[in-house]
């Protein structure tokens, strides 16, 4: 095997590996959840379920805590050495990419009660697009560990032009 033949070979088999994989905090949706046992408390106390407002309201309360909790757990973010991936929500089936080539921009967005739960939300600017991932936890280190992955694979690219 020549050296053009095994470093095309590395470099393949480092593109495709996962560096992190991680999905979003449950704690991110701290206020639809409170809304909703309210709202569901009401249901029961306030009207009853045996009228039609409180089964309505114990509806589409539940049906809201459900689809937040699907959310979270069908929701999956990875950074790889050539970009980030991610499916977003019970209805999403692809799996996007942002290649590490498209980034423009990656701030950190953190509320008050984000920072008490340490999640927050990443914003990653491309040049059409703009991706916010919520709910990562530490997202201070993520954009950096991002920042890092960036950094090397135009590190890897520009290794790679020298050498063609």
């Amino acid at each position: 095997m020549t050296n053009m033949q095994t470093l095309h070979k590395d470099t393949a088999n480092t593109e495709n590996t996962i560096v992190h994989s991680f999905k979003p905090s449950i704690y991110q949706h701290w206020f639809v959840f409170t809304v909703s046992l309210f709202a569901i408390f009401l249901a029961f106390r306030k009207f009853g379920i045996a009228t039609i407002t409180g089964l309505s309201i114990l509806s589409v309360s539940g049906l809201l805590v459900i689809h937040h909790i699907l959310s979270v757990f069908t929701t999956r973010y990875i950074i790889t050495h050539r970009g980030i991936q991610f499916r977003k929500g019970p209805f999403s089936r692809t799996l996007k990419e942002v290649t590490y080539g498209d980034i423009n921009n990656i701030s950190v967005m953190q509320g008050s009660m984000q920072r008490r739960f340490k999640i927050g939300n990443l914003m990653i600017s491309t040049n059409h697009t703009s991706h916010v991932f919520g709910g990562v936890k530490n997202p201070h280190k993520t954009k950096e560990l991002i920042s890092k992955e960036k950094y090397l694979e135009h590190e890897r690219r520009t290794l790679l032009r020298k050498i063609l």
